[in-house]
């Protein structure tokens, strides 16, 4: 596929292009590519920048051996983004014996269609430069790149589209019912401490953020007159309830970004117990994927510790109890102990804006109250 002196890796942009169509983090797969680029041309530093240009602005960088911010490299990508064409300037020093031009720093622009979509900057090392060959061998190499690039912008621009998209629903839902307001603010804010504390990687700590964010949106569509009934649901209105997490992962199935799959179990599940007695599907155990099982417990607390027309909220010790006495029929054991665990007296803070007392390590903060069937 590809024919240079110094790269030959097919194997490698079609193993990157596969992670990047189906991870949403594209980050470690330019890392890995970035990794071998600079390897084979052996050089000190490396960065490449991905360019959203809806937005225009640069996403945050990728390098290796580098990660200080570096002003020249700054200039080489502010150049690229407008000049689009590659960049080399020329070492202070140069290879006499061979007689080869070396480079302090070589720039490489990726265009398509028109539009720029990022730039690769490579810098010499200590005492010695990119020389003038392989310069050339990675302008050989670039075409193959730009499907890579081009494929990670209009990622993260869909992603984009779909967050603007998420927050214009949870706009509309506590319009609809002013007591969902805050709501899911508090159940992200516990359920990304509990999963940040359970171990969970960068990637699955967003993709709850957003899931237990959008967990209710399906309440969109339940009747009014039950989402604000001041009393106890009657059977049959309850059955109606119960149809949120169904519509709600409808709402979310057109988002085809790999961000949102677990946003999509986590809307579907968030109601599924340990005991197989939840609903929708009535799934059991582990069948029940994590990030649902975790929203479920956070939301409980916070339903359970905020007022509703019909009831006062419990103290935090009350429902604490509740969840302990629930653990391992409706509730994941394990999840119970980490949420109690975060939310003791010891490591609760308030929020200085509101008094809302939220974990720490949470980085969402809430900041009214809700409402949400128990």
């Amino acid at each position: 596929m590809v024919n240079t002196k110094t790269l030959k890796s097919s194997e490698l942009i079609d193993l990157i292009a596969d992670r990047i169509a189906h991870n949403a983090d594209w980050r470690e797969s330019f890392g890995d590519l970035l990794e071998y680029i600079s390897t084979r041309l052996a050089t000190g530093c490396g960065f490449i920048r991905l360019y959203n240009y809806i937005s225009n602005r640069y996403l945050s960088p990728i390098s290796v051996n580098n990660s200080q911010k570096n002003p020249i490299i700054d200039g080489i990508f502010d150049q690229l983004a407008d000049e689009r064409v590659p960049i080399a300037l020329p070492a202070e020093y140069s290879d006499y014996l061979s007689g080869e031009m070396q480079y302090s720093a070589i720039g490489i622009p990726f265009v398509r269609n028109g539009e720029y979509l990022g730039g690769l900057v490579l810098a010499g090392g200590e005492g010695e430069g990119v020389l003038d060959g392989h310069f050339h061998d990675l302008l050989a190499f670039a075409p193959y790149l730009i499907p890579l690039f081009e494929s990670a912008v209009l990622q993260e621009i869909l992603l984009s589209n779909y967050l603007d998209a998420i927050e214009t629903l949870a706009v509309a839902l506590e319009a609809k019912d002013p007591f969902t307001r805050g709501h899911s603010n508090m159940v992200t804010a516990y359920a990304v401490a509990v999963a940040r504390k359970m171990g969970l990687e960068a990637q699955r700590l967003q993709s709850i953020e957003i899931g237990a964010m959008m967990h209710d949106i399906g309440k969109i569509g339940v009747p009014d007159d039950i989402l604000k009934k001041p009393g106890k649901l009657t059977e049959r209105e309850f059955e109606i309830v119960k149809r949120h997490p169904v519509i709600g992962e409808e709402i979310l199935r057109p988002m085809q970004h790999p961000l949102f799959n677990i946003p999509r179990s986590i809307t579907r599940w968030h109601h599924e117990r340990i005991d197989g007695n939840g609903y929708p599907d009535g799934l059991k155990g582990e069948q029940i994927p994590l990030e649902a099982r975790i929203c479920f417990v956070s939301d409980a607390y916070e339903a359970m510790t905020s007022d509703r027309s019909y009831r006062n909220s419990l103290p935090p010790e009350q429902a604490f109890d509740e969840l302990k006495r629930n653990s391992g029929t409706q509730f994941d054991p394990d999840i119970v102990s980490v949420l109690c665990e975060l939310l003791g007296p010891m490591v609760t803070k308030p929020n200085p804006e509101t008094g809302d007392r939220v974990p720490e390590g949470a980085e969402v903060i809430s900041e009214e109250g809700t409402k949400e069937e128990d």
